[in-house]
């Protein structure tokens, strides 16, 4: 640490004697720092928080780019590669949430992917294309990983990971311009452009005014599915409605034709969204290799995960109050109540302080395998998996372990597998465990997970409880999913 002594006075402002702090590579909203701005020939000193300071000395370059121009260099057809490196993008947004002392600090942010972890001295720029002008303005970009290190913490040098490239826009670019209409990212500032990426800001306008947002879209991985599941996934979808989602999200491999039905249908009624989805780089793409492939390389598969996550977490960031990240074979019930809403009511009688605090609310997590009992209630027809199959672990899985979130849209900055990974305010906290007083993840799984099957033998298979929880939806579930199944003229 160096001293620095504050010399530069005026009529309202005495700097004191303070310590000099270097800004980290991805600036803190809350730590002071100091800052050096040259103005009239003379030095002064800034105080403020990391974010003021990072934005207050942005270097900006204009380029130049009339005589290169871009040449998009595009991968397995819906990503983009940045030249000379071997990272691929795959969407960008534009992100106004943050604010801090009265200032709103907007950026654009990237999602993308790096053949091998990206060295912290290797830099990337980010160049913002406008309207109406001809060349675009570049700013460094912040770069993390998304990820959690306690997982898979040395990973092999040519695993895929995924990260976030911030591009912050600089204060006096935003206060007069409208927002960018492309983002193009390369290792050196105006040079070597081939990616450019449509910056989306869906919702922007509305949520300015203030205007109502949606509560719940649940997200679904991307779904690669070779064998028929369309009547169990009819079974799921009704009962995210009921719960209480206002549409659902789901990022699409390659699935069976049954299945594409299905999807086409709830799209049809605006409440299903499929999203064609690939892997990057020289991962495979041909179904039947790729399904080998995502069983064998496990945590190269939770990486390629991040990628929808985060997407769907940044295409709603101005339309729905919580994002909701699900398989297709796992719900969050609540406990005492019916809806995802009545729930969230509970929990702020009970923690009234608990949105302000957390990021993200996890469910935590009960099996119900194939192997135990079915029920034998004669009502309810044998394709109604989820209403059959009413018999559990007695035991929940480890503490946070497992779990599944409600995930704030106003304050995530990214997503894990399971619940916020970072916070977009350092105040605030990653996750709320909800007790299981409030809810729980129902989970219908084949078998135990191979990754973690001696711990299933010794507390999930041996131990058993009967739970009823989900037949409190019996009478409106299984009419919904009668209607589709005879519109849709499956099981005939």
């Amino acid at each position: 640490m160096v001293l620095v002594i504050l010399i530069s006075i005026s009529s309202l402002v005495l700097y004191s004697l303070l310590l000099w702090v270097v800004a980290p590579t991805t600036p803190g909203p809350n730590r002071l720092t100091t800052a050096r701005l040259r103005k009239n020939d003379e030095y002064i000193t800034l105080v403020g928080s990391d974010i003021e300071s990072h934005f207050y000395t942005l270097e900006v370059h204009n380029c130049s780019l009339q005589a290169t121009g871009v040449n998009i260099t595009w991968n397995n057809a819906i990503w983009q590669k940045v030249d000379g490196r071997r990272v691929y993008l795959y969407r960008s947004y534009y992100d106004i949430r943050y604010a801090f002392g009265g200032t709103s600090y907007h950026y654009v942010r990237i999602l993308g992917m790096s053949q091998g972890k990206i060295k912290e001295e290797d830099h990337y720029y980010c160049h913002l294309w406008y309207p109406r002008e001809q060349d675009p303005v570049a700013v460094r970009a912040d770069v993390s990983e998304v990820w959690q290190p306690v997982w898979d913490s040395k990973p092999k040098p040519d695993i895929y990971h995924t990260y976030l490239f911030s591009c912050p826009v600089p204060l006096r670019v935003h206060g007069h311009r409208p927002y960018p209409e492309f983002v193009s990212l390369s290792y050196r500032a105006c040079e070597n452009m081939t990616t450019q990426l449509k910056v989306h800001h869906d919702g922007i306008k509305a949520w300015q005014r203030n205007e109502r947002k949606g509560k719940y879209i649940v997200c679904v991985k991307g779904m690669n599915f070779e064998e028929d599941v369309s009547v169990k996934l009819i079974e799921w979808l009704e009962m995210i409605f009921i719960l209480g989602a206002d549409k659902i999200l789901i990022y699409k491999y390659t699935v069976h034709p049954n299945v594409a039905k299905v999807l086409d249908y709830y799209h049809s009624k605006g409440k299903v969204m499929a999203v064609p989805l690939t892997l990057p780089g020289d991962q495979p793409n041909e179904p039947k290799q790729r399904t080998r492939y995502l069983k064998k390389a496990l945590w190269q598969k939770r990486r390629n995960e991040l990628i929808p996550y985060n997407d769907c977490l940044y295409r709603n960031i101005y339309l729905y109050d919580y994002i909701v990240p699900l398989d297709v074979d796992e719900v969050i019930i609540p406990v005492g109540s019916h809806t995802w809403s009545q729930m969230f009511t509970k929990l702020q009688r009970k923690q009234p302080k608990a949105l302000e605090k957390y990021a993200s609310f996890s469910a935590q997590n009960a099996y119900f395998f194939d192997v135990f009992n079915v029920t034998s209630d004669p009502e309810i027809p044998y394709y109604f998996h989820m209403l059959r199959h009413t018999t559990r672990s007695a035991n929940f899985s480890i503490h946070g372990h497992s779990v599944k979130s409600f995930i704030s849209t106003k304050n995530s900055l990214t997503v894990f597998n399971h619940y916020t990974l970072e916070s977009l305010y350092p105040r605030l906290k990653r996750n709320l465990v909800m007790n299981t007083s409030l809810a729980q993840i129902n989970h219908y799984k084949k078998r135990c997970p191979r990754e973690m099957y001696s711990q299933c033998k010794s507390k999930f298979l041996v131990y058993t409880k009967k739970d009823n929880i989900i037949k409190k939806y019996k009478d409106k579930l299984m009419p919904r999913v009668e209607l589709v199944i005879s519109d849709l003229s499956l099981l005939v």
